[in-house]
Order: structure tokens, then sequence, then C-alpha cells
């Protein structure tokens, strides 16, 4: 429709193939439209007329009909008989059309029109504003022929540009017959809504099952879906969502779901469940953003649910994504050189350990310049800190502290000989924390600690190319290649400062990870975990380019870097010892569009060093055939909390293969497989195959899979999907 808009939105030129010269010319600063015709064509009293198989052509629309006239008092351009619109993603036709160029008022008698994904048509087609269309006695499908399988057919259809289409007194029919008639049909042009949502099939834990759901939409920016769901073996389950929308980027959500579960015993056996849950189970969920100002953003998070296995039993796509929900919002405050926060984060469930943030405000200063050429940057913030336990731990008083915090650093970039890079970096951190908790490993601190911590870094590289122009090659893709050779360089010095972590319980602690850390303290948001480090990061990239359509494109790009912590303070919390432990690289290979390989390994140089491999290389043999291979390789770590000297845990080895392909074998029949080899014990993980039929308008999908759970039952699926192409979100699932 945007399309229509921009060719109709124009004062008209008119020409004749046959005569060769225009009828009609606009002032100079109107946009020029060609029109060609094979008969008679004449300018009379302010009117244009072409008849006889009439093209229009404006940029890239085209439009074509027997006949068009263009009314320069009234501004008014008529198309009929046979007229056609070709717009980029659309297709307009009709019998009739009338266009407004001043006032965009669209007129069309027997329209028909393809936009994007649906196929509709209709007696007549109003536009009473630019985003709204109206067309009576309106017909709907997905399916672009001249009898679809199946059509929705309204009084009334209501069209929303690339948001919604909605319909009045609609019938829905199957071939000729009709099926079913509904009063209110909301369907949406946008990506992330589904129009409906229906399934059915059987696991273990739920029995047979069918679910529903359905969305309409109350305005242009509200929809709400209620679903139900009936499982034989737990019971009935429904809900209603929402979704507000008042503008674009601003978006609210509201989840919910109750059932009075039959089965809650369903699944004691797990090692993770010995809890019985109630029979009244329920989750409610409210989520977003919205940008109240250019300065204020505000964003929330809000999650209740009866138990910690309510989305595990009954929503697993969420549950494999998040298992602990979180509850927190902020306000933000944006301004050039700084942003401030304020953040409450707080245990609404008291079903998991929450480090409670009530409330937290955080003033952070973007690196900016002040004066000599010196650059500034900070942080300070506030925070009431209450760390709340689930409600069947055995751990004591919940420990709470305030926490002020402080940090400043100054920066003195800059270019040396034209091609050397530095940049000295000097920062301090002042932490002050007031608990009421007693730290767990020294019994006599005081109520109260403050740390002091400075920092000093220096980070360095500069850039070495050369060119070959003359080197061509079309099969490859190559113009020209540039080898660009940066060293880089990164050090940092930490003294020890007058608390360390084993001195007081914090809050913000480091995780344990096999990637290295910032080492710049703005990136480092593990406050508590500061200690004394003198690390020196230091690499080369490598890069290798060629021109491809007028722009520079990376056949290789390869960083090679290695860390020498100095101090051998155990970085992260990994056990190793050693300077140098580890050799690092990042490495990706993409020298056509159809083939890439991508490469990060940790290599250890040490006896107690871990060895961390994953690699990955896509090949699309040709359009219909494409495979990826992948391996991830991982050894033994051993890891303990920086603040302790117990809790050690392991992380399994871990040697996997895995395989996947996508066959297209005609328009009609694809084939799907994956697969998935541990072979650190042997084990095929993971499989999965499917079929998939061109149905025209359904794609159908069948397909089995299996998954082996090691300590729990193996899982064993057969599915079918039927999925609505034109809208792959509204799909149809069937399985056991």
């Amino acid at each position: 429709m945007k399309g229509l808009l921009g060719f109709l939105a124009l004062v008209l030129t008119v020409g004749s193939s046959a005569q060769g010269a225009p009828i009609y010319t606009p002032p100079a600063q109107k946009t020029p439209i060609e029109i060609t015709a094979d008969g008679d064509n004449r300018f009379e009293a302010g009117v244009a007329y072409a008849e006889g198989n009439v093209v229009v052509r404006y940029a890239e629309d085209v439009l074509y009909a027997d006949q068009v006239t263009f009314d320069q008092k009234t501004r008014v351009i008529t198309a009929k008989g046979n007229v056609s619109i070709y717009t980029p993603g659309r297709i307009y036709r009709g019998d009739q059309l009338q266009f407004n160029v001043d006032s965009k008022e669209v007129k069309s008698l027997d329209f028909r029109s393809v936009q994007e994904r649906i196929y509709m048509a209709g007696a007549s087609l109003d536009n009473p504003r630019s985003d709204l269309f109206i067309v009576k006695d309106a017909l709907l499908s997905t399916e672009n022929r001249e009898n679809p399988s199946y059509k929705l057919k309204a009084s009334t259809l209501e069209l929303y540009p690339d948001e919604w289409v909605v319909m009045r007194n609609v019938a829905v029919y199957i071939g000729p017959v009709p099926v079913m008639w509904l009063p209110y049909v909301a369907v949406p042009l946008d990506d992330d809504m589904d129009a409906f949502d229906f399934s059915l099939g059987s696991n273990s834990r739920l029995g047979f099952y069918v679910e529903g759901a359905y969305t309409a939409a109350l305005n242009d920016r509200t929809t709400v879906t209620p679903h139900a769901g009936w499982y034989s073996k737990r019971g009935i389950g429904y809900g209603l969502d929402g979704a507000f929308r008042p503008r674009p980027g601003d978006r609210a959500e509201l989840k919910s779901f109750y059932i009075n579960d039959n089965g809650t015993d369903i699944a004691l056996g797990d090692p993770e469940r010995t809890v019985r849950p109630d029979n009244s189970r329920y989750r409610a969920s409210y989520q977003h953003r919205f940008q109240l100002s250019p300065e204020f953003t505000t964003t929330a998070d809000i999650n209740l649910w009866s138990d910690r296995f309510i989305t595990e039993d009954f929503f697993p796509s969420e549950f494999s994504q998040e298992r602990q929900p979180d509850n927190f919002m902020d306000l933000t405050y944006y301004d050039p050189n700084f942003t401030g926060t304020l953040l409450a984060r707080a245990q609404t469930n008291n079903l998991f350990n929450v480090t409670e943030r009530k409330p937290e405000f955080i003033l952070e200063f973007k690196e900016q310049p002040i004066a000599w050429g010196l650059f500034y940057t900070g942080e300070s913030s506030v925070v009431n800190f209450e760390r709340q336990f689930d409600r069947d731990s055995n751990l004591g008083p919940n420990p709470s502290s305030v926490r002020y915090d402080s940090y400043h650093q100054i920066s003195y970039p800059r270019q040396y000989f034209g091609w050397l890079s530095l940049n000295p970096r000097a920062g301090v951190r002042g932490t002050v924390q007031t608990r009421s908790n007693t730290p767990v490993i020294t019994q006599d601190s005081t109520p109260e600690s403050s740390r002091l911590a400075f920092n000093l870094g220096l980070e360095s590289s500069f850039k070495v190319s050369r060119v070959w122009s003359d080197v061509q090659d079309a099969d490859w893709g190559i113009d020209g290649l540039r080898h660009v050779f940066q060293p880089h360089l990164n050090a940092s010095y930490t003294p020890e400062p007058n608390e360390t972590p084993r001195d007081f319980v914090g809050y913000d602690n480091r995780l344990p990870s096999t990637r290295l850390s910032p080492l710049q303290w703005q990136g480092f948001n593990s406050i508590d975990s500061i200690n004394e480090q003198t690390a020196v990061r230091h690499g080369i990239r490598n890069r290798l380019q060629t021109k491809r359509d007028g722009r520079n494109v990376d056949l290789i790009d390869w960083d090679l870097y290695g860390q020498a912590n100095i101090t051998r303070n155990r970085d992260m919390g990994i056990l190793v010892d050693d300077v140098y432990s580890h050799v690092y690289s990042n490495l990706s290979v993409y020298p056509l569009p159809w083939l890439r390989y991508d490469s990060y390994m940790a290599v250890g140089i040490s006896s107690d060093a871990f060895d961390e491999f994953e690699n990955a290389i896509t090949w699309q043999v040709h359009p219909a055939l494409e495979f990826t291979v992948s391996h991830l390789y991982l050894n033994d770590i051993n890891y303990t909390d920086p603040a302790f000297n117990t809790g050690r845990f392991l992380i399994e080895d871990s040697n996997l293969f895995a395989l996947s392909s996508f066959w297209r074998l005609n328009e009609n029949w694809k084939i799907s497989q994956s697969i998935s080899f541990e072979a650190d014990d042997g084990r095929i993980q993971e499989q999965r195959y499917a079929v998939y039929r061109d149905l025209r308008a359904w794609e159908m999908a069948v397909g089995t899979a299996i998954r082996d759970n090691r300590t729990l039952e193996d899982e064993f699926l057969v599915f079918m999907t039927l999925t609505l192409k034109a809208f792959p979100e509204a799909a149809l699932t069937v399985d056991q």
C-alpha cells in the first residue's frame, strides 16, 4: 500500500506511444509520470485522457488499464478496465480505481489486492485516512489463486497497513462450502503476532492434550489472547494474555494461566523435584518497555509463579530459556554524557534464592573529554541489598547490606608518529558496605567494611596494511586483496586492596567462566570480587579483505591472543596457577556467501589448564542443499568461589559432534536431519528427522526425535505440524 500511495501522490505527464508527444506537462518542480497508450489520447479543459493498453510508470510502480483520466482541477485520477497496479511486494487489481493526489483518498470498485502474504478482494475500497482502508463484501485468503482451497468472506474488512486486517461478520469456506461463522476475525500483518494457535498431542507428563489460543485486536494498539487447554492427566487450564503497543518500539505484555492440577505427583521421581506442588497452580507475568520521553525509558519484568515447576510442566519452551523468573522495574534517564538508572528487584516468588535490590541507583558517566586531552569516565551507585532464601532452604537469617560505590577513571588517548595508539588510564574505586549479616569466613569482622582500590592500565595498538589491487578472481568474488595486521595490548595493574573478597560476603560476585573477564573496571560488573591483579593481554589480529559491491568484505578475520597473569591470581575462580595458562584464538573464514567457518579455541599450555574448542562450518552445496558441521570440546575444569576455599564443583568433559542438513528435493518435498554425538561417553545425544510436503497454502512436516537424557528417562517424539505458509507462526502441531 505504501508503494501505491507513492505512485499516486504526484502530478501526471501524459504521452502516447503512438504519437510520442505529451498532452499535459506539469510544472517543472513536480515529479513527472510517464503514460503511454496505443489508442486515443488528448488534453481538453484541464483533463488528460488516454485509452487502449494504457501503461503508467513511476519509479518502481507500474499501472495498467484500458482507460486513464486525470482531472487537473479536482486532482483525481480515474483508471478503468482491467486495472492492475504493481508495486514492490504488492499487487492491486480492479475494474475501476479513483485517487485524489492531494488528499490521498482512494476509492475502487471490484477491488483485488495481493499484499505480501495475503490475497484480498472486495466489491469496493475506501480510504478515509492514510492508515486505514475499508473493503466492502471482502474476501481474504493466503492463496493467490482463482479458486483458493480456503477463504474468509466478510461484510466489512478494515486494513491497517503493516499491522492488522480486521474482519466483521465472517464466513469461513473450505473450497465452496461454508463451514463456520465468526462475528469478528483479526489477522496480524506483524511477524511477532499470532492470529491463532492450535496444537494437540501426548506426552508422559500431560497425557493427551488439546491446546488453543486466539488473538483478537480491540483496536490498532491493543490485542487480547484467550487460551485454554485440556490435559488428560492434569485437567483444564486456561488464561488470558494481552498486549499494548501505544507507539512503535513501545510494548506492554500481560500473560496468565491457571489450572486445578490433578497430576501434581507426576515426575516426583526427578532429582530436582522433591516437593509436590499444590493442586492450585498458576503463573502470571507482566513485561513492558516504554519510551516516556526522549530522555526517560522504563522497563519491567514481573513474574508470579505458584511453584518452580509450572513452566516446566506446561510451557517447556519458556522453561528451556528461563528456569528462574526475574522481577524488576527500572527507570532510566539518558543524557549524551551520562545515564541515571533507578532499579528495584524483589523476590515475588519465595521459590528461589534472590538478591533483592530495594532499590538501586546508578549514575554512569560516558567517556568524555575534560581538559588537556584527558578523558573521564565514572560510575557511582548506592544499593540496598537483601538476600532472600527460598522457603525450603535452611540457610539461616536473610543477610542484608547497604553498599555505596564510586568509581572514577582518567585516560589520555593519543596517537604517536601517525600510527601508534596509546591510551593510559588510572582509576580509583571506593566502596563502603554497612551490613547486618555476619561474614561466613571471618567471624570477627566489624559490622561495616570500607574498601579502597586502585587500577592502572594501558591500551595500545597499531595497524599495518598492504594492498594487491591486481589480484582478481571472478569465481571466488575477489576484486583485489588487502591484508591488515594489527598488534594490540591491554595491561592492567590492581594492587591488593585493604579488603579482599575473603574478608566479607559480597553480593555482586564473580561467576566462574572459561572466558577471560574484562580488564577495564567500567566493563567489570562483579564489584565485590575486585582483588589484586597484574595482567597483560596481548595479541595479533589479522584480516584479509576484498571488495564486493563497492564495500570492504572480510575473507579472513583471525585474532590470536594470550594473557599473562603475573600475580597468578585465580581469575574467575578457575584453578590455574601458571602465569601463562592459555592461548586464545577467534577465527572467522568467509570466502564465499555460501561457505563459512567459525572457530573459538582456548588451548591450555600449563599442566592444570583446561582446553576448550568450538568449531562450526556451514556449506551450502547448491541453493537446495545445506550442511552444518560443528564440534565442541571441553575438558575437566575445577572451580572455586574466590571468596572461599570450599565449594568446588566439576563441569563434566564434553566432546560433542553435531551434523545438520536441509535438502529441498523439489518444489513439493524437503527433508531435514540433525544429530549430535557425545564422543566422551559414546552416546548419541539427540536425533531429529523431518519430511516436509508443500500443500499449496499449507506446509506439512512429519518427523521424529530421540533424546538421551542420561540420568532421566529417554524421550521419543513423533510430531506432525501444519504451517500456514503466509503466517508460519500460526501452526497446527500434533506430537506424541
